[in-house]
């Protein structure tokens, strides 16, 4: 009996070896787990604190370039718009002249383009325009020196467009030889007023206040 309590002993003593040592692992486990989660949470704070120091440093690269591209789009906007509304007044000028005055218009580059003609028989073509009342201010003009007048096609003046203009109307001369062309148009005319009175013309539509 005595050797049975003595094992029963020695069995309760192991057993509280094996808690105490059990209970030290378990703290040791709790204290480590407590670590890693604030170490975690420091982290993530951390890493938190820095994505938001770069989403508002990313925010006011872009406002700043934003702010910075908005003059440049007023500009362009303001030069567009007061482009559309020069270009609008012209078409209803050339619409009130009608098309006896819009050939005379031509006929003066006609005139300027005899130097370069001088000498030399020319063929015409006509766009927009009537063709006999076209013919008979070439003849006016180069006398037998015409050799021919046909109706032309508007792509054959198409690179003196200017957009936006509704007049597609002019002449094309040729020399007899194709050395020498001659595109008289009234987009030509229109380009020639653009370029030297821009700022005047834009004054007038406006009544001296440009848009701002």
């Amino acid at each position: 009996m005595e050797e049975l309590r003595s094992t029963d002993i020695l069995d309760q003593e192991i057993k509280a070896d094996v808690k105490k040592k059990a209970d030290r692992i378990l703290e040791d486990a709790r204290q480590t787990a407590q670590s890693l989660e604030a170490g975690v949470t420091s982290r993530v704070s951390a890493a938190g604190d820095e994505a938001k120091k770069s989403s508002e440093a990313r925010i006011g690269f872009y406002e700043k370039n934003i702010n910075a591209s908005l003059p440049l789009e007023k500009q362009r906007y303001f030069v567009s718009f007061v482009n559309s509304e020069v270009i609008g007044a012209f078409n209803s000028y050339f619409k009130d002249l009608g098309p006896a005055k819009r050939l005379d218009i031509v006929k003066k580059l006609v005139e300027r383009s005899k130097d370069e003609l001088k000498g030399k028989n020319v063929n015409a073509f006509v766009i927009g325009f009537n063709k006999a009342d076209a013919e008979k201010m070439l003849k006016s003009q180069f006398g037998s020196s015409l050799l021919s007048c046909k109706t032309g096609n508007e792509i054959m003046v198409a690179d003196e467009a200017v957009e936006g203009f509704e007049f597609r109307e002019g002449l094309v001369l040729v020399s007899e030889d194709g050395k020498t062309v001659c595109r008289l148009t009234l987009d030509e005319k229109l380009k020639e007023v653009l370029d030297s009175k821009s700022y005047e013309l834009s004054s007038a539509l406006f009544a001296g206040r440009l848009p701002e």
